[in-house]
């Protein structure tokens, strides 16, 4: 049993996830969350509901919040009853910010926290990653906070592979990136695969080929399967693709660099959710070509949809 007491703030789907996982693994976890039916849920996995984010920063060692948008993230940190309320009436807190958002509202909270001790710490992989502890952690922050004893046994607990990225907001600036390279390898992938559909090579027989390519990579082979069995249940959806690569787009803005086919990628996601697939897996994108093609990227058989981990 670990000794660090555990406050999760946003217990949606991976939020949800990292409290359960923590729970399994000895901690003791309180959460918070909008919807009083998933605090109830969710206490039935053993996570003690909390009041409000100011009374789970109270009564934590270490707080993890993983929440759908900077400006959330910001008021759940700085409002009054927000943790930084809560952490001042303790001894201060450790806070890892698993969101995805630009690096600038990190580092605005960091400046602005009187007893939070910030480190941005977003995560690589969904809930199922979240359930076995193969999640993939990159931090910024103060790295005497990273490499100390509570804050890497919370992060030992959810991933197999943890990277120190710098100062606070380089975490946060990493995952966007990565984001943005993935989402644009998908949507290249997708328009490939509905070419080759359109000029009669099965789809089946056309992955089984490109994912042993130069060409492929790790979304070509996590989610193609899924497009060929035309399995579109949401993992990574349409309107998170299209929030990350939008922020990336405000962070690129914000140093005057221009980033041509990010701004490509962010539109097609733009437009996929627009066309209603916005609550659909990231996947879905493949929906946009086909209307081009008239072909359907799919298999007669149901495809191995097992995924192996990122290489």
């Amino acid at each position: 049993m670990y000794t660090t007491d555990v406050g999760v703030i946003g217990l949606g789907q991976m939020g949800g996830s990292i409290a359960v996982r923590l729970t399994e693994a000895g901690f003791s976890v309180t959460g918070y969350d909008e919807s009083d039916e998933t605090l109830t849920r969710l206490a039935e996995d053993g996570i003690e509901p909390g009041d409000s984010p100011a009374a789970v920063a109270s009564a934590a060692d270490l707080v993890i919040t993983s929440l759908p948008t900077p400006s959330i993230v910001e008021s759940v940190y700085l409002d009054a009853d927000g943790i930084d309320d809560g952490a001042s009436r303790s001894d201060g807190v450790i806070a890892l910010e698993m969101s995805s958002i630009e690096p600038e509202t990190t580092r605005r909270i960091a400046a602005e926290s009187e007893a939070v001790e910030l480190l941005d710490a977003p995560v690589s992989g969904g809930p199922t990653n979240c359930a076995d502890g193969s999640l993939m952690a990159i931090v910024g922050g103060d790295e005497t906070v990273f490499e100390g004893e509570t804050v890497q046994g919370v992060l030992e607990s959810l991933s197999e592979r943890i990277f120190y990225a710098g100062d606070v907001g380089s975490g946060h600036t990493v995952k966007l990136l990565n984001n943005v390279m993935s989402m644009g390898n998908l949507l290249l992938a997708m328009e490939v695969m509905s070419l080759g559909v359109a000029a009669d090579v099965d789809g089946e027989v056309l992955y089984e080929i490109l994912s042993n390519t130069g060409g492929a990579s790790n979304q070509f082979r996590k989610r193609l399967p899924r497009v060929l069995n035309r399995n579109f249940e949401p993992g990574f959806t349409v309107d998170y693709a299209r929030k990350d690569t939008g922020l990336a787009l405000e962070m690129a803005d914000n140093q005057d660099v221009p980033l041509a086919l990010s701004g490509l990628v962010n539109q097609l996601y733009t437009k996929a959710s627009a066309e209603g697939l916005g609550d659909e897996d990231c996947c879905s994108v493949v929906k946009l070509f086909e209307q081009s093609t008239g072909a359907t990227v799919e298999s007669e058989s149901d495809v191995d949809e097992t995924f192996t981990g990122y290489s």
